[in-house]
Protein backbone atom coordinates (compact mmCIF):
# COMPACT_ATOMS: atom_id res chain seq x y z
CA UNK A 1 0.00 0.00 0.00
CA UNK A 2 1.19 3.40 -1.26
CA UNK A 3 1.93 5.77 1.87
CA UNK A 4 0.11 9.13 2.03
CA UNK A 5 3.50 10.95 3.25
CA UNK A 6 7.47 10.08 4.23
CA UNK A 7 8.78 12.96 6.54
CA UNK A 8 7.22 16.43 4.72
CA UNK A 9 6.70 14.69 1.18
CA UNK A 10 3.48 13.89 -0.11
CA UNK A 11 3.03 11.02 -2.02
CA UNK A 12 1.51 11.48 -5.36
CA UNK A 13 2.33 8.40 -7.56
CA UNK A 14 5.02 5.58 -8.37
CA UNK A 15 7.77 6.42 -10.42
CA UNK A 16 10.04 2.73 -10.62
CA UNK A 17 10.39 0.11 -8.40
CA UNK A 18 12.84 -2.40 -7.50
CA UNK A 19 14.36 -5.01 -5.56
CA UNK A 20 16.09 -2.41 -3.25
CA UNK A 21 13.27 0.30 -3.33
CA UNK A 22 10.59 2.25 -4.62
CA UNK A 23 11.01 5.37 -6.02
CA UNK A 24 7.66 7.86 -5.67
CA UNK A 25 6.48 11.31 -7.29
CA UNK A 26 6.11 13.31 -4.25
CA UNK A 27 5.72 16.79 -3.24
CA UNK A 28 7.87 18.52 -1.00
CA UNK A 29 5.43 20.51 1.62
CA UNK A 30 7.77 23.24 2.41
CA UNK A 31 9.49 24.32 -1.08
CA UNK A 32 6.44 23.67 -2.55
CA UNK A 33 8.58 21.75 -5.44
CA UNK A 34 8.15 17.84 -7.00
CA UNK A 35 10.73 15.44 -6.11
CA UNK A 36 11.43 12.21 -6.73
CA UNK A 37 11.85 10.19 -3.49
CA UNK A 38 13.31 7.07 -3.37
CA UNK A 39 12.77 5.13 -0.60
CA UNK A 40 14.75 2.03 0.52
CA UNK A 41 12.64 -1.13 1.76
CA UNK A 42 13.56 -1.81 5.68
CA UNK A 43 14.67 -5.53 5.57
CA UNK A 44 17.34 -4.85 2.85
CA UNK A 45 20.28 -3.20 5.37
CA UNK A 46 20.80 -3.40 8.86
CA UNK A 47 21.54 -0.86 11.59
CA UNK A 48 25.63 -0.64 9.73
CA UNK A 49 23.56 -0.27 5.92
CA UNK A 50 21.32 2.84 7.39
CA UNK A 51 24.13 4.47 8.78
CA UNK A 52 26.33 3.84 5.93
CA UNK A 53 23.30 4.72 3.20
CA UNK A 54 23.08 8.05 5.24
CA UNK A 55 26.69 8.83 4.97
CA UNK A 56 26.86 8.42 1.46
CA UNK A 57 24.09 10.27 1.02
CA UNK A 58 24.99 13.08 2.60
CA UNK A 59 28.09 12.74 0.43
CA UNK A 60 25.87 13.06 -2.73
CA UNK A 61 24.65 16.15 -1.68
CA UNK A 62 27.54 17.96 -1.87
CA UNK A 63 28.42 16.98 -5.32
CA UNK A 64 27.48 19.14 -7.87
CA UNK A 65 28.18 17.96 -11.46
CA UNK A 66 25.84 18.61 -14.84
CA UNK A 67 25.77 14.39 -15.19
CA UNK A 68 24.44 13.39 -11.60
CA UNK A 69 20.95 14.29 -10.57
CA UNK A 70 21.07 16.82 -7.55
CA UNK A 71 19.85 15.55 -4.36
CA UNK A 72 17.84 17.74 -2.25
CA UNK A 73 17.67 15.55 1.33
CA UNK A 74 17.94 12.12 2.87
CA UNK A 75 16.86 10.81 6.46
CA UNK A 76 14.40 8.49 7.72
CA UNK A 77 11.37 8.40 8.77
CA UNK A 78 8.70 5.89 9.91
CA UNK A 79 11.29 3.08 9.82
CA UNK A 80 12.04 3.93 6.28
CA UNK A 81 15.41 5.55 4.63
CA UNK A 82 14.81 8.20 1.74
CA UNK A 83 16.50 9.98 -0.32
CA UNK A 84 14.56 12.84 -2.14
CA UNK A 85 15.71 13.98 -5.49
CA UNK A 86 16.03 16.11 -8.57
CA UNK A 87 12.94 14.93 -10.97
CA UNK A 88 14.36 14.59 -14.43
CA UNK A 89 12.44 14.70 -17.65
CA UNK A 90 13.39 12.18 -20.23
CA UNK A 91 13.63 9.09 -21.29
CA UNK A 92 15.99 6.32 -19.98
CA UNK A 93 19.08 5.11 -21.53
CA UNK A 94 17.06 1.26 -21.53
CA UNK A 95 13.89 2.63 -23.84
CA UNK A 96 16.56 4.55 -25.95
CA UNK A 97 18.28 1.02 -26.34
CA UNK A 98 15.07 -1.18 -26.79
CA UNK A 99 14.69 1.06 -30.29
CA UNK A 100 18.33 -0.41 -31.46
CA UNK A 101 22.08 0.43 -31.65
CA UNK A 102 23.00 3.94 -30.31
CA UNK A 103 25.09 5.78 -33.63
CA UNK A 104 28.78 5.05 -32.02
CA UNK A 105 29.42 9.32 -31.69
CA UNK A 106 26.58 9.62 -29.42
CA UNK A 107 27.23 6.52 -27.27
CA UNK A 108 30.54 7.35 -26.91
CA UNK A 109 29.88 10.77 -25.57
CA UNK A 110 27.07 9.63 -23.44
CA UNK A 111 29.41 7.24 -22.20
CA UNK A 112 32.11 10.08 -21.24
CA UNK A 113 29.82 11.84 -19.55
CA UNK A 114 28.83 9.25 -17.26
CA UNK A 115 32.64 8.67 -16.85
CA UNK A 116 32.90 12.01 -15.43
CA UNK A 117 30.04 11.78 -13.00
CA UNK A 118 31.61 8.49 -12.25
CA UNK A 119 34.51 9.89 -11.31
CA UNK A 120 32.95 12.52 -9.52
CA UNK A 121 31.61 9.54 -7.14
CA UNK A 122 34.93 7.86 -6.92
CA UNK A 123 36.53 10.91 -5.49
CA UNK A 124 33.79 10.70 -2.85
CA UNK A 125 34.85 6.93 -2.15
CA UNK A 126 31.62 6.28 -3.39
CA UNK A 127 31.21 3.44 -6.06
CA UNK A 128 28.57 2.80 -7.43
CA UNK A 129 28.04 -0.82 -8.15
CA UNK A 130 24.63 -0.87 -9.90
CA UNK A 131 25.21 0.68 -13.05
CA UNK A 132 22.28 -0.35 -15.87
CA UNK A 133 20.87 1.47 -18.78
CA UNK A 134 17.49 1.57 -16.24
CA UNK A 135 19.65 4.25 -14.31
CA UNK A 136 20.49 6.85 -16.65
CA UNK A 137 17.93 9.46 -18.20
CA UNK A 138 18.42 11.11 -21.65
CA UNK A 139 17.37 14.75 -20.86
CA UNK A 140 14.99 16.73 -23.75
CA UNK A 141 18.34 18.06 -25.46
CA UNK A 142 19.61 14.93 -25.21
CA UNK A 143 22.16 14.94 -22.16
CA UNK A 144 22.61 12.37 -19.72
CA UNK A 145 22.00 12.19 -16.13
CA UNK A 146 22.89 9.07 -13.64
CA UNK A 147 19.95 9.16 -11.65
CA UNK A 148 20.92 6.57 -9.43
CA UNK A 149 23.88 5.99 -6.98
CA UNK A 150 25.22 4.72 -3.70
CA UNK A 151 22.62 1.62 -3.26
CA UNK A 152 24.04 -1.20 -3.88
CA UNK A 153 27.67 0.06 -1.61
CA UNK A 154 24.91 0.63 1.23
CA UNK A 155 23.65 -2.93 0.82
CA UNK A 156 26.62 -5.02 -0.11
CA UNK A 157 25.54 -7.45 3.14
CA UNK A 158 22.59 -8.02 0.60
CA UNK A 159 24.20 -7.93 -2.63
CA UNK A 160 23.47 -11.64 -3.67
CA UNK A 161 20.01 -11.97 -2.99
CA UNK A 162 19.12 -9.02 -4.32
CA UNK A 163 21.61 -8.60 -7.46
CA UNK A 164 20.42 -11.82 -9.00
CA UNK A 165 16.38 -11.24 -8.65
CA UNK A 166 16.24 -9.12 -11.62
CA UNK A 167 17.92 -10.66 -14.89
CA UNK A 168 18.60 -7.23 -16.21
CA UNK A 169 20.73 -6.00 -13.14
CA UNK A 170 22.46 -9.33 -13.16
CA UNK A 171 23.84 -8.72 -17.16
CA UNK A 172 25.81 -5.59 -16.11
CA UNK A 173 27.73 -7.14 -12.90
CA UNK A 174 31.59 -6.92 -13.09
CA UNK A 175 33.36 -10.99 -12.50
CA UNK A 176 34.18 -10.40 -9.47
CA UNK A 177 30.07 -9.02 -7.96
CA UNK A 178 29.24 -12.11 -9.97
CA UNK A 179 32.12 -14.50 -8.32
CA UNK A 180 31.25 -12.48 -4.86
CA UNK A 181 34.89 -11.05 -4.33
CA UNK A 182 35.89 -7.26 -3.76
CA UNK A 183 34.87 -4.54 -5.89
CA UNK A 184 36.26 -0.59 -6.10
CA UNK A 185 35.65 1.90 -8.52
CA UNK A 186 37.41 -0.38 -11.84
CA UNK A 187 34.24 -2.94 -10.91
CA UNK A 188 32.06 0.16 -12.23
CA UNK A 189 34.52 0.28 -15.49
CA UNK A 190 33.70 -2.97 -16.47
CA UNK A 191 29.71 -2.08 -16.12
CA UNK A 192 30.40 0.89 -17.85
CA UNK A 193 31.96 -1.11 -20.77
CA UNK A 194 28.93 -3.58 -21.04
CA UNK A 195 26.68 -0.70 -21.68
CA UNK A 196 28.72 0.48 -24.15
CA UNK A 197 28.99 -2.34 -26.07
CA UNK A 198 25.02 -2.47 -25.56
CA UNK A 199 24.64 0.70 -26.97
CA UNK A 200 26.62 -0.12 -30.00
CA UNK A 201 25.58 -3.61 -30.83
CA UNK A 202 21.98 -3.67 -29.38
CA UNK A 203 23.29 -6.51 -27.51
CA UNK A 204 24.51 -7.61 -24.31
CA UNK A 205 28.20 -8.70 -24.34
CA UNK A 206 27.25 -11.90 -21.51
CA UNK A 207 23.62 -13.42 -21.46
CA UNK A 208 22.16 -16.79 -20.04
CA UNK A 209 18.90 -18.24 -19.80
CA UNK A 210 18.86 -17.31 -15.85
CA UNK A 211 20.64 -14.79 -13.23
CA UNK A 212 22.80 -17.36 -12.69
CA UNK A 213 23.58 -18.52 -15.77
CA UNK A 214 24.93 -14.76 -16.44
CA UNK A 215 26.86 -14.41 -13.61
CA UNK A 216 28.73 -17.27 -14.48
CA UNK A 217 29.27 -16.00 -18.26
CA UNK A 218 30.42 -12.82 -16.73
CA UNK A 219 32.94 -14.26 -14.90
CA UNK A 220 34.02 -17.20 -17.19
CA UNK A 221 33.00 -16.80 -20.48
CA UNK A 222 35.01 -14.30 -23.45
CA UNK A 223 32.30 -12.01 -24.81
CA UNK A 224 32.26 -11.33 -28.80
CA UNK A 225 34.76 -8.44 -29.56
CA UNK A 226 33.71 -5.14 -31.38
CA UNK A 227 35.38 -5.81 -34.18
CA UNK A 228 33.69 -8.96 -34.62
CA UNK A 229 30.43 -7.39 -34.68
CA UNK A 230 30.62 -6.34 -37.94
CA UNK A 231 29.79 -2.70 -36.85
CA UNK A 232 31.55 0.42 -37.96
CA UNK A 233 33.29 2.04 -34.89
CA UNK A 234 36.36 3.18 -34.52
CA UNK A 235 39.79 1.46 -33.60
CA UNK A 236 40.23 3.34 -30.44
CA UNK A 237 36.43 3.63 -29.25
CA UNK A 238 36.10 -0.53 -29.64
CA UNK A 239 39.90 -0.63 -27.68
CA UNK A 240 38.67 1.38 -24.90
CA UNK A 241 35.66 -1.09 -24.61
CA UNK A 242 37.80 -4.14 -24.89
CA UNK A 243 40.03 -3.11 -22.52
CA UNK A 244 37.17 -1.64 -20.00
CA UNK A 245 35.70 -5.71 -20.14
CA UNK A 246 38.65 -7.21 -19.28
CA UNK A 247 37.87 -10.28 -16.77
CA UNK A 248 41.16 -9.05 -14.49
CA UNK A 249 40.46 -5.98 -12.82
CA UNK A 250 44.34 -4.76 -13.09
CA UNK A 251 43.93 -5.21 -16.92
CA UNK A 252 41.10 -2.71 -17.51
CA UNK A 253 41.88 0.91 -17.38
CA UNK A 254 43.09 2.62 -14.33
CA UNK A 255 39.77 4.63 -13.31
CA UNK A 256 36.79 7.08 -14.90
CA UNK A 257 39.35 8.87 -16.35
CA UNK A 258 41.27 6.82 -18.44
CA UNK A 259 38.53 5.30 -19.99
CA UNK A 260 36.96 8.49 -20.69
CA UNK A 261 40.32 9.42 -22.51
CA UNK A 262 40.55 5.96 -24.19
CA UNK A 263 37.66 7.37 -25.82
CA UNK A 264 38.34 11.19 -26.51
CA UNK A 265 41.08 9.29 -28.49
CA UNK A 266 38.39 8.32 -30.87
CA UNK A 267 36.23 10.92 -30.80
CA UNK A 268 38.69 13.94 -31.38
CA UNK A 269 38.72 17.31 -29.77
CA UNK A 270 35.51 18.56 -28.54
CA UNK A 271 33.12 15.75 -28.98
CA UNK A 272 33.29 14.30 -25.87
CA UNK A 273 35.24 13.24 -22.79
CA UNK A 274 37.31 15.50 -20.47
CA UNK A 275 40.33 15.75 -19.48
CA UNK A 276 40.48 15.85 -15.70
CA UNK A 277 43.85 16.17 -13.26
CA UNK A 278 43.88 17.19 -9.44
CA UNK A 279 47.85 18.56 -10.10
CA UNK A 280 47.30 21.78 -8.59
CA UNK A 281 49.58 24.81 -9.28
CA UNK A 282 48.68 28.40 -7.98
CA UNK A 283 48.89 30.93 -10.42
CA UNK A 284 49.85 34.51 -10.56
CA UNK A 285 45.83 35.60 -11.06
CA UNK A 286 43.22 38.01 -9.52
CA UNK A 287 40.62 35.42 -8.59
CA UNK A 288 38.05 33.82 -10.45
CA UNK A 289 34.24 35.64 -11.15
CA UNK A 290 30.89 35.47 -9.94
CA UNK A 291 28.51 36.40 -12.21
CA UNK A 292 25.38 38.19 -11.35
CA UNK A 293 21.73 38.18 -13.29
CA UNK A 294 23.64 41.12 -15.77
CA UNK A 295 20.98 42.92 -17.62
CA UNK A 296 21.03 42.27 -21.82
CA UNK A 297 22.81 38.74 -21.06
CA UNK A 298 22.24 36.87 -25.00
CA UNK A 299 22.71 33.24 -24.69
CA UNK A 300 23.63 31.89 -27.88
CA UNK A 301 22.16 28.97 -29.08
CA UNK A 302 20.46 28.16 -26.17
CA UNK A 303 16.92 26.59 -27.44
CA UNK A 304 14.16 27.28 -25.41
CA UNK A 305 14.35 28.90 -22.15
CA UNK A 306 12.41 27.47 -19.27
CA UNK A 307 11.32 29.78 -16.40
CA UNK A 308 13.98 32.73 -16.63
CA UNK A 309 12.04 34.89 -13.30
CA UNK A 310 12.87 31.77 -11.30
CA UNK A 311 15.85 30.92 -12.15
CA UNK A 312 17.35 34.51 -11.65
CA UNK A 313 15.19 34.50 -8.28
CA UNK A 314 17.38 31.80 -7.39
CA UNK A 315 20.75 32.84 -8.65
CA UNK A 316 19.96 36.13 -6.47
CA UNK A 317 19.49 34.19 -2.94
CA UNK A 318 22.68 32.07 -3.93
CA UNK A 319 24.71 35.39 -4.23
CA UNK A 320 23.27 36.72 -1.36
CA UNK A 321 24.10 33.88 0.57
CA UNK A 322 27.20 32.98 -0.69
CA UNK A 323 28.11 36.86 0.26
CA UNK A 324 26.94 35.97 3.95
CA UNK A 325 29.12 32.84 3.89
CA UNK A 326 26.03 30.23 3.69
CA UNK A 327 27.87 27.95 1.11
CA UNK A 328 25.85 25.15 1.50
CA UNK A 329 23.23 27.19 0.97
CA UNK A 330 23.99 28.97 -2.14
CA UNK A 331 24.99 26.02 -3.68
CA UNK A 332 21.22 25.10 -2.78
CA UNK A 333 19.84 28.61 -4.91
CA UNK A 334 22.20 27.83 -7.44
CA UNK A 335 20.82 24.63 -8.38
CA UNK A 336 17.39 25.52 -7.91
CA UNK A 337 18.05 28.00 -10.77
CA UNK A 338 19.39 25.60 -13.14
CA UNK A 339 16.32 23.27 -12.27
CA UNK A 340 14.07 26.22 -13.07
CA UNK A 341 16.13 27.24 -16.31
CA UNK A 342 18.95 24.67 -17.19
CA UNK A 343 19.40 26.85 -20.28
CA UNK A 344 20.95 29.80 -18.77
CA UNK A 345 24.75 29.77 -17.92
CA UNK A 346 24.73 32.31 -15.36
CA UNK A 347 24.44 29.56 -12.15
CA UNK A 348 26.93 27.15 -14.10
CA UNK A 349 29.16 29.16 -13.29
CA UNK A 350 28.81 30.28 -9.70
CA UNK A 351 28.15 26.60 -9.02
CA UNK A 352 32.01 26.22 -10.82
CA UNK A 353 33.08 29.21 -8.54
CA UNK A 354 32.57 27.47 -5.36
CA UNK A 355 33.69 24.02 -6.29
CA UNK A 356 37.04 26.21 -7.46
CA UNK A 357 37.37 27.96 -4.55
CA UNK A 358 36.94 24.22 -2.66
CA UNK A 359 39.70 23.10 -4.70
CA UNK A 360 37.06 20.88 -6.37
CA UNK A 361 39.06 21.56 -9.87
CA UNK A 362 37.37 18.84 -11.54
CA UNK A 363 34.03 19.58 -11.18
CA UNK A 364 34.32 22.70 -11.85
CA UNK A 365 35.65 22.13 -15.24
CA UNK A 366 32.45 19.69 -15.61
CA UNK A 367 30.24 22.87 -14.56
CA UNK A 368 31.80 25.07 -16.12
CA UNK A 369 32.42 23.39 -19.61
CA UNK A 370 28.03 23.18 -19.29
CA UNK A 371 27.97 27.76 -18.92
CA UNK A 372 30.34 27.46 -21.97
CA UNK A 373 28.01 24.93 -23.97
CA UNK A 374 24.85 27.16 -23.31
CA UNK A 375 26.80 30.53 -23.67
CA UNK A 376 29.87 30.15 -26.08
CA UNK A 377 30.76 33.98 -25.79
CA UNK A 378 30.02 33.92 -21.72
CA UNK A 379 33.45 35.74 -20.78
CA UNK A 380 33.13 35.15 -16.88
CA UNK A 381 32.83 31.26 -17.69
CA UNK A 382 35.58 31.50 -20.53
CA UNK A 383 37.69 33.11 -17.98
CA UNK A 384 37.05 30.85 -15.01
CA UNK A 385 37.94 28.01 -17.10
CA UNK A 386 41.37 29.47 -18.23
CA UNK A 387 41.94 29.29 -14.37
CA UNK A 388 41.19 26.22 -13.41
CA UNK A 389 43.10 24.86 -16.45
CA UNK A 390 46.19 26.58 -15.69
CA UNK A 391 45.89 25.70 -11.80
CA UNK A 392 45.33 22.01 -13.30
CA UNK A 393 48.81 22.74 -14.91
CA UNK A 394 47.52 23.01 -18.57
CA UNK A 395 48.93 26.04 -19.58
CA UNK A 396 48.51 25.78 -23.47
CA UNK A 397 44.26 25.16 -22.85
CA UNK A 398 44.80 27.94 -20.29
CA UNK A 399 45.88 30.34 -22.59
CA UNK A 400 43.53 29.45 -25.42
CA UNK A 401 40.46 30.19 -22.58
CA UNK A 402 41.69 33.52 -21.62
CA UNK A 403 42.04 34.69 -25.24
CA UNK A 404 38.60 33.53 -25.72
CA UNK A 405 37.12 35.46 -22.96
CA UNK A 406 39.58 38.63 -24.29
CA UNK A 407 37.40 38.02 -27.46
CA UNK A 408 33.93 37.66 -25.88
CA UNK A 409 34.63 40.59 -23.80
CA UNK A 410 37.32 43.03 -24.85
CA UNK A 411 36.53 45.67 -22.28
CA UNK A 412 37.06 43.16 -19.33
CA UNK A 413 40.42 43.76 -17.75
CA UNK A 414 41.03 41.22 -15.59
CA UNK A 415 41.46 38.50 -18.16
CA UNK A 416 44.10 40.71 -19.54
CA UNK A 417 45.74 40.24 -15.49
CA UNK A 418 45.88 36.84 -16.05
CA UNK A 419 46.99 35.80 -19.51
CA UNK A 420 49.69 38.42 -19.33
CA UNK A 421 50.56 36.74 -15.77
CA UNK A 422 50.67 33.01 -17.64
CA UNK A 423 52.81 34.56 -20.60
CA UNK A 424 55.46 35.90 -17.89
CA UNK A 425 55.48 32.36 -16.29
CA UNK A 426 56.85 31.05 -20.47
CA UNK A 427 59.26 34.01 -19.97
CA UNK A 428 57.30 35.84 -23.15
CA UNK A 429 57.87 38.66 -21.89
CA UNK A 430 57.05 41.17 -25.12
CA UNK A 431 54.14 39.53 -25.61
CA UNK A 432 53.39 39.73 -21.84
CA UNK A 433 54.30 43.84 -21.74
CA UNK A 434 51.57 44.00 -24.69
CA UNK A 435 48.77 42.25 -23.12
CA UNK A 436 49.34 44.03 -19.70
CA UNK A 437 49.99 47.14 -21.34
CA UNK A 438 46.19 46.62 -23.58
CA UNK A 439 44.76 45.61 -20.12
CA UNK A 440 45.72 48.67 -18.22
CA UNK A 441 44.07 50.85 -21.36
CA UNK A 442 41.22 48.84 -20.64
CA UNK A 443 40.79 49.72 -17.01
CA UNK A 444 41.87 52.98 -16.95
CA UNK A 445 38.70 53.33 -19.64
CA UNK A 446 35.96 51.01 -17.62
CA UNK A 447 37.66 50.59 -13.83
CA UNK A 448 36.40 47.36 -12.52
CA UNK A 449 37.99 46.39 -8.66
CA UNK A 450 41.27 48.12 -7.54
CA UNK A 451 43.01 44.83 -6.60
CA UNK A 452 42.44 43.99 -10.62
CA UNK A 453 44.71 47.11 -11.55
CA UNK A 454 47.05 46.43 -8.42
CA UNK A 455 47.83 42.86 -10.31
CA UNK A 456 47.96 44.53 -13.78
CA UNK A 457 50.40 46.79 -12.64
CA UNK A 458 52.45 44.54 -10.44
CA UNK A 459 52.38 41.92 -13.61
CA UNK A 460 53.34 44.64 -15.55
CA UNK A 461 56.36 45.43 -13.58
CA UNK A 462 57.17 41.33 -13.97
CA UNK A 463 57.45 42.25 -17.90
CA UNK A 464 59.83 45.10 -17.34
CA UNK A 465 61.72 43.59 -15.46
CA UNK A 466 62.06 40.10 -17.50
CA UNK A 467 63.08 42.48 -20.43
CA UNK A 468 65.42 44.45 -18.74
CA UNK A 469 63.99 47.87 -18.59
CA UNK A 470 64.62 49.99 -16.30
CA UNK A 471 61.12 51.15 -15.03
CA UNK A 472 59.67 48.29 -13.49
CA UNK A 473 59.86 49.81 -10.17
CA UNK A 474 57.73 52.55 -11.38
CA UNK A 475 54.85 49.74 -11.85
CA UNK A 476 55.30 48.39 -8.52
CA UNK A 477 55.06 51.32 -6.62
CA UNK A 478 51.94 52.58 -8.00
CA UNK A 479 50.45 48.69 -7.35
CA UNK A 480 51.56 49.31 -3.30
CA UNK A 481 49.81 52.85 -3.47
CA UNK A 482 46.81 50.77 -4.14
CA UNK A 483 47.22 47.74 -2.14
CA UNK A 484 49.90 49.12 0.80
CA UNK A 485 50.12 45.29 2.08
CA UNK A 486 51.22 43.35 -0.92
CA UNK A 487 54.58 41.87 0.33
CA UNK A 488 54.97 40.28 -2.71
CA UNK A 489 55.64 43.64 -4.91
CA UNK A 490 57.67 44.67 -1.55
CA UNK A 491 60.00 42.14 -1.64
CA UNK A 492 59.68 42.97 -5.63
CA UNK A 493 61.23 46.24 -4.98
CA UNK A 494 62.95 44.90 -1.96
CA UNK A 495 65.16 42.72 -4.66
CA UNK A 496 65.37 44.89 -7.47
CA UNK A 497 67.61 45.35 -9.48
CA UNK A 498 68.51 41.60 -8.49
CA UNK A 499 64.79 40.91 -9.43
CA UNK A 500 65.72 41.43 -13.15
CA UNK A 501 66.44 45.12 -13.98
CA UNK A 502 69.73 47.52 -14.63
Amino acid sequence: MQPKTIAQYEITGTLGEGGMGIVYLARDSTLDRNVALKVLRGSIVGPEGRERFLREARACSRINHPNIVTVYAAGEADGSLYMAMELLEGRTLRAVIDEGPVEWRRAAAWAADILSALERLHEEGIVHRDLKPENMMIGPRGEITLMDFGIAHVSSEARITVDVSGLGTAHYMSPEQATGGTTDPRSDIFSMGTILYEMLTGELPFTGEHPMAVMYCIANTPHVPLAERGIDVPDEISAAVETALEKDPAARHAGAAAFREALAGGLGPGEGGRRLSWRLLVPIAAGVVLAAAAVGLVLRGSGQRGDRPAAEMHNRLGQQRQDAGDVPGAQVEYRNAIIEDRRWAIPWNNLAVIAIDERQLGEADSLLRIAVEIDPRYAPALYNMGSVRWDLGDEEAAERWYRRALEADPSWAQPYNNLGALLIGQDRFAEAKEVLDEGLRRDAASPTRPEITAFLLKNRGLAAAGLGEADAPRYWERSLEILPGNEEVKRLLADWPRSGGG
